[in-house]
């Protein structure tokens, strides 16, 4: 039996109705390795509070999402 670790990222924003429930599964096995593909993700990130692109308050990134399998044609 073997067991994989996944680091998840949460946003740390709570407001008069509870936190937001934005989570980033980000496959990482170490902390710094989730925080770098946060802030790829278009997160504010590894600064003490971590807020999804919703609440971050910076421009959407502009790079274009990566293909994990550009040989497979999507919704086909």
């Amino acid at each position: 039996m073997s067991l994989s670790v996944s680091v998840v990222v949460s946003c740390d924003l709570s407001g008069p109705y509870g936190t937001c429930a934005r989570q980033l599964h980000s496959g990482a096995a170490t902390e710094a390795e989730a925080y770098e593909a946060a802030v790829r993700a278009g997160w504010d990130a590894g600064g003490g509070i971590d807020l999804c692109p919703g609440h971050n308050r910076h421009p959407a990134p502009t790079t274009p999402p990566i293909r994990l399998h550009p040989e497979e044609t999507p919704n086909a």
